[in-house]
């Protein structure tokens, strides 16, 4: 959350609020591209890998990532939801990050719970290393700069991905299996992720309405607003996958819901206090953090979004648990 609050502030102070907009522009292209993704390589790849290999479907995952980031990128952009220049940038960074999520599935799937938490540091690291580098060292302070460091941190990401992940591809599985793997993962897929998608499309469309009605400036503004927001859910998201890991093992459903419960309280005991602390700071400090104002009143608009959005994340990985 630290490192993530740090590449939010160089961004606001070097690239301003229409270089803000710009970037959100292609991080929702990203998104898109992981979003539906999702659908095969992401929430589900936990259920199915109990009963199935990971052999028998990541062939399928592959494609289905590749494919996602062809036709994601391509529709967002003839429908005016990214600019078309980011078109390339968030097919090519959206795949590699599809397939960084799919492998920090099949981490979680194998209980490598340490690995999985270090990968997701790791790339919020190298992006703000990244940045640092070609901002200030190459002086490229640029959109295009940005999505550079991003490049670089998902590329290398994946590969430590891929090193936890050495000879666990061949692992058998810990239920007697139970159909296809792919009919499996498109189903429970669909389940889980067409929520998901909705809920993204949701509230990254803002981004591109606020672009096309008052520039790059107000989507810059509301960017900053909701990587807070985000900033705010990363306690809730770190806790998730480990609900879902532990609901799935569960001997029975009171065991899960004693599970989700107490990772529950454990996720409201550390966001509440942190909502209110955003609420409560005033527009002048937020106004000299980020060198941009507009900040506050927005974010205390959301601020029982930040608290049911954070519920929402540990019950919905306890769904994906027992299902």
């Amino acid at each position: 959350m630290f490192i993530t609050l740090a590449t939010v502030l160089i961004n606001s102070h070097m690239l301003g609020k229409e270089g803000l907009g710009s970037v959100s522009l292609l991080q929702f292209g990203l998104l898109l591209v992981t979003g539906m993704a999702g659908f095969v390589a992401a929430g589900a790849v936990v259920y199915v890998r109990r009963s199935h290999s990971p052999r028998d479907f990541i062939a399928l995952a592959y494609g289905w990532c590749l494919f996602s980031a062809i036709s994601a990128s391509y529709l967002g952009t003839k429908i005016g939801a990214i600019p078309s220049k980011w078109m390339f940038d968030a097919a090519i960074l959206g795949l590699l990050q599809s397939i960084f999520v799919f492998h920090a599935q099949l981490l979680i799937a194998s209980g490598k719970i340490k690995e999985h938490n270090i990968t997701f540091l790791a790339q919020a690291a190298l992006i703000f290393c990244s940045v640092i580098f070609i901002y200030f060292i190459k002086g490229n302070s640029t959109p295009e700069g940005f999505a550079s460091a991003l490049s670089i941190s998902f590329t290398a990401t994946v590969l430590l991905t891929i090193v936890f992940l050495r000879g666990t591809w061949n692992d058998k599985p810990t239920l007697k299996p139970g159909g296809s793997a792919t009919k499996i993962l498109f189903k429970s897929g669909a389940q889980g992720q067409t929520g998901s998608l909705i809920q993204l499309i949701t509230n990254r469309s803002n981004l591109s309405l606020l672009e096309n009605i008052i520039g790059s400036a107000g989507a810059g503004v509301y960017s900053v607003v909701y990587y807070g927001v985000e900033a705010v859910w990363t306690i809730a998201r770190a806790l998730a996958p480990m609900v879902n890991s532990e609901v799935a093992k569960a001997p029975s459903s009171i065991d899960a819901m004693n599970i989700t419960s107490g990772y529950l309280k454990q996720t409201l005991t550390l966001t509440i206090p942190l909502v209110f602390a955003a609420c409560l700071t005033p527009e002048w400090i937020y106004a000299w953090i980020f060198g941009i104002d507009g900040i506050a009143m927005p974010l205390r608009l959301l601020a029982p979004g930040m608290i049911a959005g954070a519920v929402a994340s540990i019950i919905a990985h306890h769904l994906s648990g027992v299902r």
